[in-house]
């Protein structure tokens, strides 16, 4: 394994170069990349971006906001959290598997002092019965990453204020707010990690992951970007992570809103009907999946807005590849029932 430190604190740059490096790089063994931001909020591949964040708040306090590739839910980062993503062969991993990936990561805050640091429902890492990490999945063209956020020493205010998660989320994990589901590592850590800044507390992971005495005894991946990687990498950020189309999209009118809570995460349907037809849809939600949601969207364009007329149009859709852990029977519920 090797491993990438990112020197940018614009969290727009780091996951076009994160996208870059799994999209045009070649390695021979898997990478893992840590990353470290100024105040920012990502929101999940598929979620609304108006439902999730308290806009003119992220804007007063200069708050980037962006959009990842991956799904799951929307997270606040500042320099006091630590990102990081494992970039793998998908042919050799399971889409969904975080275990496979988090498990070292909390071996090492064992190891740190945070010993009832565990791994609870299908993505979060937990102490205390606190959420301290999100992890979110992206593959393509045979390659994956697993990414996630480790909270060390966040402002916790700032989550609560810029965030606003739907009561329905809240409700599913028996909490009132997100501040309250929320915390920070630090308390947790043994004494002698308690002023631990967040560069030294990556270089300690670091050195757990690859069982190593100093940084000189691991391999730095030699991506060694080169000019014309560079501005490719601009361009991602400005078509993509830095593009208001791309991070809050075309937001139609509708007539029904149906929102429901699955195992396999939040989805939220507004749908338009006109003489009995779907005229326009759009899917939200903090779910994950391996396949554009908009297909699903395209295809019920002009569907009768009936159960039997759904279901006849998806017979051919593998559902599971879009809602990650959800049947159609769950998705003709929430579209109709």
């Amino acid at each position: 394994m090797y491993y990438v430190v990112m020197p940018s604190r614009d969290i727009r740059r780091n996951l076009a170069t994160e996208q870059y490096i799994l999209n045009h790089k070649q390695f021979d063994e898997p990478v893992v990349l840590f990353y470290i931001q100024n105040p920012c909020v990502i929101v999940g591949r598929n979620q609304n971006v108006r439902a999730e964040v308290d806009l003119n708040y992220a804007k007063e306090k200069n708050i980037t906001i962006t959009r990842r590739l991956s799904g799951g839910g929307a997270v606040y980062d500042d320099l006091g959290n630590l990102s990081f993503s494992f970039v793998v062969n998908a042919d050799h991993e399971a889409f969904g598997d975080f275990k496979r990936f988090t498990q070292p990561i909390l071996d090492a805050l064992h190891e740190l002092g945070a010993v009832d640091a565990e791994i609870s429902g299908r993505n979060d890492l937990l102490i205390d019965g606190k959420k301290f990490s999100g992890n979110a999945m992206y593959t393509k063209n045979k390659k994956m990453y697993s990414h996630g956020t480790l909270m060390l020493d966040v402002n916790l205010d700032e989550v609560s204020r810029v965030l606003t998660v739907s009561e329905k989320k809240l409700a599913s994990k028996g909490t009132k707010s997100v501040r309250s589901r929320v915390t920070n590592l630090k308390p947790y850590l043994s004494e002698r990690y308690q002023a631990i800044t967040t560069e030294a507390f990556r270089d300690h992971l670091l050195l757990h992951l690859f069982n190593a005495n100093t940084l000189a005894e691991i391999k730095e991946y030699e991506y060694l970007l080169t000019k014309e990687d560079e501005l490719a990498i601009d361009q991602l950020v400005t078509d993509i992570y830095g593009n208001d189309e791309w991070i809050f999209g075309e937001e139609p009118k509708f007539t029904i809103q149906r929102e429901e809570k699955f195992q396999g995460g939040l989805i939220e349907a507004n749908i338009s009907v006109e003489k009995g037809r779907i005229s326009a849809i759009a899917i939200y939600g903090d779910y994950f999946s391996q396949k554009e949601t908009k297909e699903i969207e395209q295809l019920l364009i002009g569907c009768e807005y009936q159960r039997e007329a759904i279901n006849h149009r998806l017979k051919d859709i593998p559902i599971n590849e879009y809602f990650n852990n959800v049947t159609k029977d769950e998705f003709l519920q929430l579209m109709v029932d």
